[in-house]
């Protein structure tokens, strides 16, 4: 039987090609897969995966495709609609993000799947490691775009059940283009804090960290980046800043065999270094190959089938948790350095966090604070 699959994918600034990126990743991974036949793709865009556009897509695989498996990437905003959607007709559903935002008890469903690279626990293993590392005093530095989601609740936890202490926050301006950043700098100069953690992407990310490394702060003050802020491929310069860290479930600089075979062969074959959204695609191939080997088809209740199983992807072994979504316990702290040609970020140390699940309890009220659109898709 041929598979069909129905995939939605939104639009990005940050990553422009993320449908092709997506796609590269998932056939990659399927092409080294036990599949026979490659899947038939039925692709759908969904512009910013912000709207009901989404759900109306969704139920367009359902009834009118008649696919086999729906891959959605969107936020927490349309997940309760889209878990309603596909609990109702019992079909199943792998969603995808990033991971920018807490799960919730009411969006488990055995007919979906969430699969993301885990950023909010990643922001809570920064938190972690910088009040052990660092000290105990923080001060943060947020945009208004990225400061929307759960990373700063993530870090602020972190560091607070450490030990630590925020002395200092600071929200950047919606308009950043024309912004200074000078009072971001007093602020956090005259917080005398022992880290800095800053939530910034893309274009705003490059400017702040041009900005810090012409300040006093540069070589004084460690800072604690969200993964990305420090993206190699967002990255093409020397800041000549110093002292710069991030904790993420991956590092495409990691030295184990999977990751250094996943770099080669993605390269070799698309003429083209991997990036997350790559990364993700692959991962998801992964769990499909997997899926597939229950009676050659994919379990309609592919989140119940799937906590049963683990993944062997690049970035290690894991396997999913009670919420129906990867249970990744070893973060990578890595040192975003320069080495003459580009950005790297390089792996330092690791930190394993056997509770990291208990804390979807812990964050079970956090209110739905993010934007409408997935993280990081504007």
């Amino acid at each position: 039987m041929d598979l069909k699959v129905g995939i939605l994918l939104p639009r990005s600034d940050m990553f422009p090609t993320l449908a092709m990126d997506f796609l590269n990743g998932l056939k990659l991974a399927l092409k080294k897969s036990q599949i026979t036949n490659m899947p038939n793709f039925v692709i759908e865009s969904i512009g910013n995966a912000a709207d009901q556009l989404v759900i109306k897509a969704a139920e367009k695989m359902i009834l009118q495709e008649e696919v086999d498996l729906t891959i959605a990437f969107c936020g927490e905003h349309q997940l309760k609609d889209l878990n309603a959607l596909f609990s109702a007709y019992k079909k199943p559903l792998l969603h995808i993000d990033l991971g920018g935002h807490v799960q919730k008890k009411e969006i488990v469903s055995p007919y979906v799947l969430h699969h993301t690279l885990n950023l909010w626990q990643s922001a809570y293993a920064a938190g972690v490691y910088a009040a052990n590392k660092f000290g105990i005093k923080a001060a943060i530095a947020a945009s208004f775009y990225d400061g929307g989601y759960h990373l700063t609740h993530g870090f602020v936890s972190g560091f607070t059940d450490s030990g630590g202490e925020i002395e200092c926050f600071y929200v950047g301006p919606m308009d950043y283009k024309n912004e200074p950043f000078d009072n971001m700098i007093n602020k956090v100069s005259e917080a005398d804090a022992d880290v800095l953690f800053t939530l910034f992407s893309f274009k705003e990310g490059n400017k702040i960290f041009e900005i810090l490394s012409q300040s006093e702060l540069n070589g004084k003050l460690p800072i604690m980046a969200i993964p990305l802020m420090t993206d190699e491929r967002m990255n093409t310069r020397n800041y000549k800043l110093l002292d710069v860290y991030s904790a993420a479930s991956w590092a495409f600089d990691d030295e184990t065999d999977r990751m250094r075979s996943f770099n080669t062969e993605y390269t070799d074959h698309y003429k083209d270094e991997p990036n997350i959204i790559g990364l993700l695609g692959y991962e998801t191939g992964l769990i499909m190959d997997t899926a597939l080997q229950h009676n050659a088809s994919i379990p309609l209740q592919i989140g119940e089938y799937m906590r049963t199983q683990h993944i062997n992807s690049p970035r290690g072994t894991f396997s999913f948790n009670s919420y129906n979504e990867p249970h990744v316990d070893i973060f990578k702290i890595r040192k975003f350095n320069f080495n003459e040609i580009k950005y790297h970020n390089t792996v330092i140390d690791t930190m394993e966090l056997s509770y990291i699940d208990k804390l979807y309890t812990k964050f079970e009220s956090l209110p739905a604070s993010s934007w409408k659109n997935p993280y990081i898709c504007t």
